[in-house]
């Protein structure tokens, strides 16, 4: 059985390293390099900051998050980097202070004129650990991970007539967890993308990946085979549909062999943007080896003169592909809500349900959150935010019977230099 590390040490080794290498490989030539330092000072009043059902306490939470954003572009090189440092202090002591560090990076070299690359990203950051849910935007600590993915990938773009191109490849990914009981993942992967264009309107794809992986628990071999299309019906809406196979091969284990696809279409009718579509993907879950998801979705979004609404309707299944058991079942409705209060003051709203099939009597099946908050921009570089948020999480919505319930109100600032 492989182990990986644990502890957060040099999380940008790898990027770090290729990013070396990205400046030393492209052709020198001058770019244009931007350099912002930010800060943003916050102090949130939190009712039940433990996330608790019974015996709940209170705290003011201080947040002090100093960052930088570092861009570069020229004709052979463009990257991207930004680090923000996150202190949080609770001020009754209900929890001891902590410490945490949000990073992400994104290079891209041409090597040889406009055919060989080197792609490099990492990304350095918190995720929540149940894949049903993401708990990282209403919660500051709880059923989360550290989460650190590298990716460098050299490929080759070749140029089949005026439109149509074949990517070949190699790219790995090392996706690393501490401070949690996730899985962490290596692989090696191999690749060819075909995309050609028929006409204005209609585009079609192919694909196919090898993947040696090597995991915590168990390494497999995988192999994906993929076609598709997209054609524009009318201005700016489209008809899509997408469909392949994985087969996996884990060690010790038997084969499996799991269908694939995203199709839908979606209606631009000038200010409503109307979308229905079917999809089956292969989604990152910290807590299993592979995990497959079947969504079913509709939205609509609808812009204003002055700010935009929408909302969206679905239902997901999720499947371990490693015995091809099902896992949970998730029925969910969300919506949101941006508008131009005044010349620098904005409003916005959001609103999530859903329902998660429980594994356990103990399990929270029923879930709802929602945020309303205002921002106003002093100038530019300089602006205010206050928001409040309430998250109910119940065994049943007919019941408060052990209802988890937690109210935030948080006042931030936020300065560009």
């Amino acid at each position: 059985m492989k182990k990986f590390p644990t502890k957060k040490s040099n999380p940008f080794r790898l990027a770090l390293l290729t990013a070396t290498l990205l400046a030393g490989a492209a052709p020198a030539a001058a770019g244009d390099l931007t350099f912002t330092p930010l800060l943003t000072l916050s102090e949130e009043y939190n009712d039940n900051v433990l996330e608790t059902a019974h015996d709940k306490k209170s705290d003011f939470v201080t947040r002090v998050q100093p960052g930088a954003a570092l861009r570069y572009g020229s004709r052979f090189l463009t990257g991207d980097l930004s680090y923000n440092f996150d202190y949080q202090y609770y001020a009754r002591g209900t929890r001891n202070e902590e410490k945490n560090h949000y990073a992400s990076l994104h290079g891209t070299a041409e090597i040889l004129d406009n055919f060989f690359f080197l792609e490099v990203s990492d990304t350095l950051s918190r995720v929540s650990l149940d894949v049903t849910r993401d708990v990282t935007g209403e919660s500051l600590f709880a059923n989360q991970s550290d989460q650190n993915t590298a990716i460098v990938s050299p490929y080759l773009l070749w140029h089949l007539g005026e439109k149509g191109t074949l990517k070949t490849g190699y790219r790995f990914r090392d996706t690393t967890y501490w401070g949690s009981p996730a899985i962490s993942k290596r692989e090696n992967q191999g690749f060819a993308d075909v995309g050609l264009e028929i006409s204005p309107k209609l585009s079609l794809s192919a694909g196919y990946v090898f993947a040696a992986v090597s995991t915590d628990i168990v390494d497999y071999d995988q192999h994906d085979l993929n076609t598709g299309f997209k054609y524009e019906y009318a201005d700016k809406s489209f008809l899509f549909g997408g469909i392949g196979n994985r087969w996996q091969r884990f060690s010790g284990s038997r084969d499996v062999s799991n269908l694939f696809w995203n199709a839908g279409v979606s209606r631009d009718f000038g200010q409503l943007v109307a979308t229905v579509q079917t999809k089956v993907l292969f989604t990152e879950d910290p807590l299993a080896v592979s995990t497959k998801e079947k969504t079913y979705e509709g939205s609509l979004e609808k812009t204003f003169q002055h700010g935009a609404a929408g909302g969206t309707l679905g239902y997901s299944k999720y499947t371990d592909t490693t015995s091809s058991a099902p896992d949970r079942k998730k029925a969910y409705l969300n919506g949101f809500l941006r508008y131009e209060l005044a010349p620098r003051l904005s409003g916005s709203f959001v609103l999530l349900l859903d329902k998660v099939s429980r594994r356990a009597a103990t399990d929270y099946a029923c879930h709802l959150s929602g945020t309303a908050g205002v921002s106003y921009a002093f100038n530019d570089d300089f602006s205010a935010s206050l928001s409040y948020s309430y998250t109910d999480y119940r065994r049943d919505w007919e019941s408060a019977a052990d209802a988890r319930a937690t109210n935030r109100l948080i006042l931030a600032l936020k300065k560009l230099f």
